[in-house]
């Protein structure tokens, strides 16, 4: 394989963004708070908008900031969470900012067919579908899409006559009963169901995690699709060999 390497100068912007990040670490912009405006901060760093733009844009990959539309930018909180067990939903532990609410709808039904598929289920068979979003004080963050085969529902100390049960299975304790995880990975672009959900535009771009959760017997016991904002997260993974 050839490779052609070639020597140029560090763009503008990496200085921009190394002092930017400098202050973000030093706490002169604190968590939570929101960043100057354009103008302000161009000028305190003497470059052009442009510039700040570019420098703005890798904090903001990087999940230093938090860019809302039409609600400005804020510095991230500081992430405390590196716990190698996955002990709750992605879309708690994985957020950028603190989720104080979650919206829950669910029914009882047959199946899908893409569910008898992937959960190994008959036709006849009972499923709990629910739907949980995601919220920072008014800001939707993401939601997820829950199914979970009734035959589980004992193992998973399911109690179908709280509300709370479901709640917690939803948001702690599938996964504290999960074994395995087989997940898929991709972007995908806001479809009407979506749109409704997270109140985003037609085509906005998601981040979509599908998993499927087993038992210590290898068993599906639930099938989860998550849909993230992607500026809202920062998705981890720690690999142990």
């Amino acid at each position: 394989m050839k490779t052609k390497l070639q020597n140029e100068n560090m763009p503008t912007y990496l200085g921009v963004y190394n002092s930017l990040y400098s202050d973000i670490i030093e706490g002169i912009y604190p968590p939570n708070e929101h960043l100057p405006g354009e103008t302000a901060l161009s000028e305190k760093y003497g470059v052009s908008r442009n510039t700040l733009r570019q420098a703005l844009a890798i904090l903001c990959e990087d999940g230093m900031i938090i860019k809302s539309q039409g609600k400005g930018t804020i510095v991230a909180p500081k992430n405390s969470k590196a716990s190698v067990e996955q002990t709750t939903t992605p879309l708690l532990s994985m957020s950028k900012l603190p989720v104080n609410s979650t919206v829950l709808s669910y029914n009882y039904g047959a199946p899908t067919d893409i569910a008898r598929d992937k959960l190994s289920l008959s036709a006849s068979d009972i499923v709990l579908a629910c739907y949980c979003i995601f919220k920072s004080d008014d800001t939707v963050l993401g939601y997820s899409f829950t199914q979970v085969p009734a035959a589980f529902f004992d193992e998973l100390s399911l109690d179908t006559s709280r509300e709370e049960s479901i709640k917690e299975l939803i948001l702690e304790t599938l996964f504290k009963f999960t074994k395995t995880l087989d997940m898929t990975m991709k972007l995908i672009y806001a479809n009407e169901i979506e749109m409704k959900f997270l109140n985003v535009p037609l085509q906005t771009p998601l981040l979509l995690i599908e998993a499927i959760h087993h038992n210590k017997m290898k068993l599906p016991i639930a099938r989860n699709k998550f849909y993230f904002l992607p500026e809202y997260y920062h998705i981890n993974f720690l690999l142990n060999n």
